[in-house]
């Protein structure tokens, strides 16, 4: 199993997502946080990103995780935007 890079253990936690556990998650807890442990392939549930992830850390301190947002597409929201009126940044 590859997980030299972030991209080979998001790929692999996709993947273990959609084999094992999407199916019943997304309908018994959707919006929670699930932080999947790429190497044992243990799903850890959290309310939180934050919650998941520890719990998969103290059982699992040198485990790869890949973090899922139930039912989400994204674990988090990411924006940008060119405003080209950003004078208030340095005032």
């Amino acid at each position: 199993m590859d997980l030299s890079s972030p991209k080979a253990v998001a790929e692999r936690g996709e993947k273990i997502y959609e084999e094992k556990y999407k199916a019943a998650y997304e309908t018994e807890h959707p919006g929670k946080f699930l932080a999947i442990d790429v190497t044992t392939e243990k799903a850890y549930l959290g309310d939180s990103a934050e919650a998941a992830i520890n719990l998969a850390r103290n059982d699992s301190p040198a485990g790869f995780v890949h973090l899922v947002k139930v039912g989400s597409a994204g674990a988090f929201r990411v924006s940008y935007t060119n405003d080209t009126n950003v004078d208030w940044l340095f005032r």
